[in-house]
């Protein structure tokens, strides 16, 4: 866009300040200058929000700075107002100045790039501990707020958390079948609104307590910043509407573990909902988790679906968008499926595919994956792609190493349960010996998933193993072995593994929501 084609508000702020980058959003423009930033709120009025009066871009700016304050140090400077000197000049001046306004200016320091959390992740700069940190920062931001009042459109909390879930299948049911198949979205919304029914003194209870505070609404990486000293601090709160912003301390966390979810990064995400967790330290809240994410990732979907609403394969963005929905809509599914607090075990004999079916699981919903064969290895100080060529039941095989090992993946897996994260054991279970040692942890209910092929093809896939590298150490010598000692669980789902992965995984999916 050129100069001649942005608002005369904006040219007139590039002029006065030396400042040429500008960035627009739907609602407003962002003037850039090295050490400055200046937002000029757009005359518009999308519903939720209303900008179109002078006076209201003027109490907008004004309360934007002052609930943006609460989250940040010296970030959010002042609001400014652009008036006219003489004929030919202009002047930011402070908003109480007697001039004559002409536009209404926020003024801010500007945030180097490198210091938001959004453009760390990228780099590899945060790990795990980095968002344990971050989320308990997090969360004291929000403790130390004030409870929200009750808000005068609504008689509960409740009320407008089920106006809100209500509001969002309504506004996408135009798209059920085109953009969103419709099993997803009839799960999701049989789960969701169950869901709210059954736990409604839930949400009462949290309005009573406290945890519905006014707080942020837009908790994204690209929000949150770090200082100097390496704390960190939030921008870009909502101001425009309250009914987006009086939330649940953890609907503001969850949404930010979506986000990270979203990228592919669950670790990063249950790292901060640890730290969060640790401050907002009650069962409600891990309760919750999972309802807010999947009404958060339909969100989403349903604004995307706004987005390619009318448009064809002709838009270039059309492909990608579509792609968008579809996996935020697993995304929201999978997050109904799990407030049942659910944990699946993918298990079956060497060959069986078990493990190819499980990295495909994981790869197309959000959940934590436990590899028996790499959890082993580390266990015992190897490297995963060791093979290990020992007799059967020896070594880092034997009795004594199996029982630690599945007794870890009880661990794991009760580690997720606390950040309400679904998990998938990817396991033989061979003797029910193990099976108990997984058991002696809090893991949830669980779902048993059975993988199994016919000999030949077993056979045959462990052959093209022993030319390959790869993590596991099944040989066809010892494949029979195993076969004959077998005492596994019981399946409440088996899948034969002749045909495509992707089938298997749509086949898998269909069980669970059944």
């Amino acid at each position: 866009m050129s100069s001649q084609e942005f608002p005369a508000s904006v040219v007139i702020v590039k002029n006065i300040t030396g400042a040429q980058i500008v960035k627009e959003t739907h609602i407003s423009y962002a003037v850039i200058g090295d050490e400055y930033v200046y937002k000029i709120k757009k005359p518009v009025d999308f519903g939720f929000l209303d900008y179109r009066l002078a006076k209201s871009r003027k109490m907008y700016s004004i309360l934007e700075k002052d609930l943006n304050d609460r989250f940040s140090k010296d970030i959010y400077l002042e609001v400014l107002k652009i008036v006219r000197q003489n004929e030919k000049d202009f002047a930011l001046v402070p908003v109480e100045n007697s001039l004559t306004a002409i536009e209404y200016v926020l003024k801010m320091k500007r945030i180097k790039d490198e210091d938001f959390l959004q453009a760390r992740i990228e780099k590899g700069l945060i790990s795990i501990q980095d968002m344990q940190h971050i989320g308990s920062q997090v969360a004291l931001l929000f403790k130390n707020l004030e409870p929200a009042p009750k808000d005068e459109e609504f008689d509960t909390h409740f009320d407008v958390v089920k106006f809100n879930a209500v509001e969002n299948f309504n506004q996408t049911e135009k798209y059920v079948a085109s953009l969103i198949d419709k099993e997803s979205y009839d799960y999701i919304m049989a789960k969701t609104l169950a869901f709210l029914e059954e736990n409604k003194d839930v949400f009462i209870k949290r309005a009573e307590e406290g945890y519905i505070k006014n707080g942020h609404g837009d908790l994204r990486l690209e929000h949150i910043y770090f200082n100097e000293d390496e704390t960190v601090g939030l921008i870009d709160c909502i101001e425009f509407n309250k009914r987006f912003r009086f939330n649940d301390v953890i609907s503001e966390a969850s949404f930010l573990s979506m986000e990270l979810d979203s990228m592919g990064r669950t670790d990063l995400a249950d790292g901060f909902l640890s730290g969060f967790l640790s401050v907002f330290n009650d069962e409600l809240s891990l309760k919750l988790i999972n309802y807010y994410r999947c009404y958060l990732a339909y969100v989403r979907a349903k604004v995307t679906c706004f987005l390619v609403d009318g448009k064809d394969k002709s838009w270039e963005l059309y492909d990608t968008k579509v792609n968008e929905i579809k996996k935020l809509i697993d995304m929201s599914l999978f997050y109904a499926k799990s407030m049942e607090q659910n944990n699946l075990v993918f298990f079956g004999l060497m060959g069986t595919g078990k493990s190819k079916n499980a990295a495909a699981f994981a790869k197309r919903f959000p959940a934590a994956l436990f590899v028996s064969d790499i959890i082993r290895k580390q266990l015992e100080g190897l490297n995963a792609a060791d093979r290990q060529y020992i007799d059967w039941g020896t070594g880092i095989y034997s009795h004594e190493n199996s029982l630690k090992l599945y007794n870890t993946l009880g661990e794991y897996t009760a580690e997720k349960h606390k950040v309400g994260r679904m998990s998938i054991v990817d396991a033989s279970f061979t003797k029910k010996e193990y099976l108990d040692e997984y058991l002696k942890h809090n893991i949830g209910k669980i779902t048993f998933i059975e993988f199994d092929a016919p000999k030949d093809i077993i056979t045959a896939r462990l052959a093209k193993r022993e030319k390959s590298n790869t993590v596991t150490d099944g040989r066809i010598e010892i494949a029979e072995k195993q076969r004959e000692t077998a005492d596994m669980p019981k399946a409440d789902l088996k899948i034969i593994t002749t045909g495509n992965v992707d089938d298997n995984i749509e086949e898998i999916k269909k069980f669970l929501i059944k």
